[in-house]
């Protein structure tokens, strides 16, 4: 019983930590938009985004297509982690991390603008070769096609 009750507890102090991780990510993308000058929204689920040319509303990506793009990926500090805005990137989508996928469909094929999303929608706790664990990450995005 008693390891059942600690098993338990171990558990919900494990979800209030992620809860409260996520609440400061958020919080600190929130502190991080105020400083831009530039007009956010949020699809709810912690994606933040700002659209400087609107997408055609007609072609969204699914996580089975390929896509083509230009990026510049940065920390909220302003380092940058990844800039291929010189030359575009085919993937398939599957293989972008969740936040970047959901930045796509909100830009859509064509669309242009900045997405920021918490790390549970990046790289999460193991971060990348240039990405600390836990690091919120932006996007500026340039969605040429996709088939």
């Amino acid at each position: 019983m008693f390891l059942f009750v600690a098993s338990a507890t171990m558990i919900l102090s494990a979800c209030t930590t992620d809860e409260r991780r996520f609440e400061n990510e958020v919080a600190e993308i929130e502190a991080y938009i105020a400083t831009t000058g530039l007009d956010f929204q949020t699809d709810g689920n912690g994606v933040f985004y700002h659209i400087e040319k609107e997408g055609n509303i007609n072609r969204v990506p699914d996580s089975n297509n390929t896509v083509t793009f230009l990026h510049v990926g940065y920390l909220l500090d302003s380092t940058i982690f990844s800039n291929g805005w010189d030359n575009s990137l085919s993937i398939t989508a599957d293989y972008l991390v969740p936040g970047f996928q959901e930045g796509l469909k909100i830009l859509k094929e064509g669309g242009r603008g900045i997405v920021i999303f918490p790390s549970e929608l990046g790289y999460g706790k193991d971060g990348a070769t240039t990405v600390p664990s836990y690091s919120p990450l932006a996007f500026k995005i340039d969605f040429l096609s996709y088939y």
